[in-house]
């Protein structure tokens, strides 16, 4: 069972997740969860079905919710292109 603490983390990173899916090209993000505090996020090329990056976070730990925001920084960062960005 899932505290709201929890829910409302999850929550947040589909919102993020969804937005980023939007913006990207030849890949997607994906967010698996299991109604626990456990979720892994997987970076998907579209073309092949081939798994390029993806964490593993407990959504109740400071220190995972720290590395997963840096993981979608990075892809946010390197994936996107720029022109999306500066529209």
């Amino acid at each position: 069972m899932l505290n709201v603490f929890t829910s409302l983390v999850i929550n947040q990173l589909k919102q993020r997740i969804n937005f980023m899916n939007q913006r990207m090209q030849g890949e997607e993000l994906r967010i698996y969860e299991s109604n626990t505090k456990y979720c892994l996020i997987v970076l998907v090329d579209t073309n092949t079905h081939t798994v390029l990056g993806s964490i593993a976070l407990n959504a109740s730990a400071r220190r995972d919710l720290c590395m997963t925001k840096a993981f979608l920084s990075l892809i946010e960062n390197t994936r996107i292109p720029k022109a999306v960005l500066a529209a």
